[in-house]
């Protein structure tokens, strides 16, 4: 009879859990659309939504009729032109508002918490109420269709012009959206999420032309000018009431004080990432010769950013004796070569990308469990 031997296992040191990983950041397809359902049912407007909604988008439409009325018959691109920058101002207000409750309103309601317990990765939460806000934003964009196509057809513009700057509205709406569910990631209550959002699309459409007007002294130069003109002063009674009297009988006297200039190219991206620049930079040319199209406000603004892109030119001296239109020439050539000058709607685009790309970077993860900090008075579940 034989025994066998046993031989005990070799002694294991303390057991050591995994660290948990949390939930995944990349989005799904069926994720995200599962979120952006969920967002659409639950944030329902209430009566009193409607109704905000209801005189909002019908004092849009009241305004977009006169405007209509106003400008009469015959092709304009006015109406148009206006339509598509209230359309602009009323997406912007209304994705913003929307997606800065987002994150922060689930979490206080006690809903957010379960979610990030499912299978649903933290960048299923994020796109999905970023799809879900920005839907709601567009569904109120289209109740301006009517007023949108009335306009289009007054107008001379291509449908792929108008299909573009749809568009480029569109994805500025977008961004905002982005920017609205990053400070609902962040602020622990929505009015400080809905304040933090409005500001910073302030600071996009009214902030970016005030730091244009204050940084524009720093970038300015003095320069010694010397003007000679005649003297009116120096006229008498009897030379005024001699209806021969000509400008060229006064003395010329010459006077040299210090003129300034400034570099505004060096600035002009700041006005570039505007939302209104950045529609007015991607509309289509008004033909400057046929009256048919009449004044144009988004070419007018063009003209005015242009001006500042184009390259500084230092005030020279001034002989009116010489040559009293001195100056006026230079100045229409200047005003028609900003009207023609090269659109460049590029760096409010690629500058609406990165925050666009930097919200949601920053939103999915806010989004990741387990946290590592919270602040005091936050709930979970």
């Amino acid at each position: 009879m034989t025994t066998d031997t046993i031989t005990a296992p070799a002694p294991r040191g303390p057991l050591t859990p995994e660290a948990p990983r949390g939930n995944r950041w990349f989005p799904t397809w069926r994720g995200t659309l599962l979120v952006a359902a969920i967002e659409l049912h639950r944030r329902r407007p209430t009566t009193k939504g409607w109704t905000f909604y209801g005189v909002t988008v019908g004092g849009v439409i009241a305004l977009s009729i006169l405007i209509a009325l106003v400008a009469g018959p015959g092709t304009t691109t006015i109406p148009l032109e206006l339509n598509l920058l209230m359309i602009l101002g009323l997406g912007v207000l209304i994705g913003a508002s929307l997606a800065a409750t987002s994150v922060n309103g689930d979490s206080t309601e006690g809903v957010l918490a379960p979610m990030q317990m499912t299978r649903l990765t933290a960048g299923d939460l994020a796109f999905g109420k970023l799809i879900a806000s920005w839907l709601v934003a567009v569904i109120a964009l289209v109740t301006m269709a009517p007023m949108l196509v009335y306009s289009y057809i007054k107008a001379d513009w291509g449908l792929g012009e108008v299909a573009i700057m749809v568009a480029v509205i569109l994805f500025t709406v977008l961004t905002t959206t982005a920017i609205g569910l990053a400070w609902s990631s962040i602020a622990a209550r929505s009015i400080a999420s809905v304040a933090l959002a409005h500001l910073t699309v302030g600071a996009l459409a009214i902030g970016t032309l005030v730091a244009f007007g204050v940084a524009t002294p720093l970038v300015s130069e003095e320069v010694e000018v010397t003007t000679r003109y005649r003297d009116w002063e120096a006229a008498t009674e009897e030379q005024l009431n001699d209806p021969l009297f000509t400008e060229a009988q006064l003395p010329c006297v010459e006077e040299t004080y210090p003129a300034y200039f400034s570099h505004t190219d060096r600035l002009s991206g700041l006005l570039l990432v505007n939302p209104v620049i950045l529609l007015a930079e991607t509309a289509p040319k008004v033909d400057l010769e046929g009256e048919a199209t009449g004044a144009s406000v988004l070419q007018l603004f063009h003209q005015l950013v242009s001006e500042t892109r184009m390259p500084a030119v230092p005030p020279t001296d001034r002989d009116f004796c010489a040559d009293p239109e001195f100056g006026g020439a230079e100045w229409e050539d200047r005003t028609l070569e900003a009207l023609t000058y090269p659109r460049n709607p590029w760096v409010g685009l690629g500058t609406y990308a990165v925050l666009l790309a930097g919200s949601l970077w920053f939103t999915v993860n806010r989004l990741r469990v387990p946290y590592r900090k919270l602040k005091g008075g936050t709930r979970v579940a």
